[in-house]
């Protein structure tokens, strides 16, 4: 036997059976995963929001441009290395810039009017694990470009909003705005004058900040930091006219819309293309202090900074895993388990149940056969095991007759079919039997 080669640090498999990620958490399945996508998938087109898919690995250069290179992400957490042609390329660690590249890449701005695009997918950053942070990890995210006013910005927040209490998510949502180059430079002034003089007080990494990119000392964790970010200049107070006059336009919208939000000075989004607009869904139980689920904001300068034209756009991404856990807390899951379970006991009896299953799937009805050949007994005990909610055993004599007995696993009831209709006959059945019953 070859010995064992275990998975790369920091990341993960997510099995179909439940999967428990420490002790302390809580069980996460496949179901809940699948639970969260296809509730983007339901809701985000109601926006007018279309799927778009990017390669994993992207250039170098985009995430450096696009992100900047003072960001922990670029200088510290990309996987990059050089292709065999030379090329600088990156396992792309967020989906933003990959957007933004193809939205120039295929010059969708010539095409006028607004583009709503949502993703889903992996990203990749080596980062320190936390709970619901993985080095490999999934997002799901949504990038809106074409208009600059805030009712756009609103209605993604919305949409958001609506999202995560689909899940039943535990949340507040938190907006702030960044200003925009007109604004933003006195504002960068200001706050660099005041971290200089209290340089003692903050963190290694956020004195390095302080030089670089000094808005991100506002979302550092450090206590000591968090103490000095207190008592640093607000944005508000350098905010230009126009900006001043997007963010009224945002809460008014928001407050139309029935979205509850608070104003957070400190919330800053890490990357260098953000301006005005930035929001977070934070977790208001079950993450710690890493509590972020979901955040985002406008970035109306980065098209032209990847070669494109003067486009504004706006966007937010959420962490599938970090979600996951909430959904499991709450108790949410997608049905995986099978309706029927078809329990053959000879070859003639295997090709009928094999027909029997195609209509039912046919039919929309979820129905797994054995493959086994054992005996009645046993082959109800593996339907059992997998949570079925009603299996049907296939002898010589529900063959002839062309009848059968449906039976309730929860309850042990059994009822008479026919098995020319059975897609029917379950569906009825159905009704009246709760998913939670089997």
């Amino acid at each position: 036997m070859g010995e064992k080669i275990p998975p790369v640090k920091g990341t993960r498999d997510v099995l179909p059976t439940d999967t428990y990620l420490k002790k302390d958490d809580p069980w996460v399945r496949t179901g809940h995963l699948q639970l969260i996508e296809q509730a983007a998938r339901d809701i985000f087109p109601l926006y007018g929001y279309r799927e778009a898919r990017t390669p994993i690995l992207e250039r170098t250069a985009l995430f450096a441009r696009g992100i900047g290179d003072a960001t922990d992400i670029v200088s510290k957490e990309m996987y990059t290395f050089e292709d065999r042609d030379g090329t600088q390329v990156t396992m792309r660690p967020e989906g933003t810039a990959s957007l933004v590249r193809a939205y120039v890449e295929h010059a969708v701005q010539q095409q006028g009017g607004e583009t709503k695009w949502w993703y889903a997918g992996p990203m990749f950053r080596h980062e320190r694990q936390q709970r619901g942070r993985y080095r490999q990890f999934t997002q799901i995210g949504v990038e809106a470009l074409g208009s600059t006013g805030p009712r756009i910005d609103a209605e993604q927040i919305e949409m958001l909003d609506r999202w995560l209490r689909f899940l039943a998510v535990p949340f507040e949502m938190h907006v702030n705005t960044l200003g925009d180059a007109r604004c933003r430079p006195a504002y960068r002034t200001a706050l660099q004058e005041y971290l200089r003089a209290n340089a003692d007080r903050l963190c290694e990494d956020c004195k390095k900040r302080t030089e670089t990119n000094p808005i991100r000392v506002l979302d550092c964790k450090n206590p000591r930091c968090q103490e000095v970010a207190a008592g640093a200049p607000r944005m508000e107070s350098y905010l230009c006219d126009e900006c001043k006059a997007h963010f009224d336009g945002l809460r008014e919208s928001l407050t139309r819309l029935g979205v509850a939000h608070l104003v957070d000075p400190k919330l800053v989004r890490g990357l260098d293309y953000y301006t005005r607009t930035t929001y977070e869904a934070i977790a208001t139980s079950g993450l710690g202090s890493q509590s972020t689920v979901a955040g985002g904001g406008r970035y109306d300068g980065l098209v032209r900074e990847l070669g494109g034209g003067d486009v504004a756009g706006i966007g937010f991404a959420a962490g599938v895993e970090r979600l996951a856990l909430l959904v499991a807390q709450a108790g949410r899951e997608k049905e995986e388990r099978p309706v029927v379970f078809l329990a053959p006991l000879g070859a003639a009896e295997e090709a009928r149940a094999d027909v029997l299953a195609k209509h039912l799937r046919e039919a929309g009805i979820a129905a797994e056969v054995s493959f086994r050949g054992s005996n009645a007994a046993n082959q109800l005990k593996r339907a059992n095991a997998l949570g079925a909610r009603f299996a049907l055993v296939v002898g010589e004599l529900e063959l002839s007759s062309g009848r059968a007995k449906l039976k309730e696993l929860r309850t042990g009831e059994q009822h008479e079919v026919d098995l020319a209709r059975l897609p029917d006959e379950v569906k009825r059945l159905a009704q009246n039997t709760p998913p939670s019953a089997a």
